[in-house]
């Protein structure tokens, strides 16, 4: 009896932590699609998305976000790097990446029956791991974790 009183919880806990992992990838999923809509919205209003910035003391570049195009590359610390900017983006239009990560509501996937911490530790894994371990583990396809583990 013990030993199926074993195997029940178990199955319990396993599906919690299946349930939970799938929770945490469509929450980023539905994540991804409201930044790709404020992408677009930007793009739409004439904006241009860059990445880049300061890289180690005294270098920085400048780069498209969508097509990886290197607008501007140097030396010369932050003063260099706005000079670069305002030359290159004289009506105000470039809007950096991390400035629309920063705005977005990231939604905080919790469980009653967990822990804080093994939540956290269950996302990072679910976000970052192998998409075939964790596919294996919730029982989706491959390309589906992929796609919902992306990043933009």
């Amino acid at each position: 009896m013990f030993a199926r009183a074993r195997t029940i919880g178990f199955t319990l806990v396993s599906n919690l932590l299946k349930e939970h992992v799938q929770n945490v990838l469509e929450a980023n999923f539905a994540s991804l699609g409201q930044t790709r809509q404020r992408i677009e919205e930007l793009e739409a209003q004439g904006h241009r998305i860059i990445t880049g910035g300061q890289i180690g003391d005294d270098g920085w570049d400048i780069i498209d976000w969508r097509t990886s195009e290197i607008l501007a590359a140097g030396g010369g610390g932050i003063e260099a790097y706005e000079a670069a900017a305002a030359e290159l983006d004289p009506d105000g239009k470039f809007v950096h990446h991390d400035r629309i990560l920063e705005d977005e509501d990231l939604t905080y996937v919790s469980s009653p029956e967990l822990p804080d911490g093994l939540a956290n530790a269950i996302e990072d894994w679910a976000l970052a791991e192998d998409a075939e371990e964790v596919a294996e583990f919730i029982g989706w396809p491959v390309g589906k974790v992929e796609e919902y583990q992306a990043e933009i």
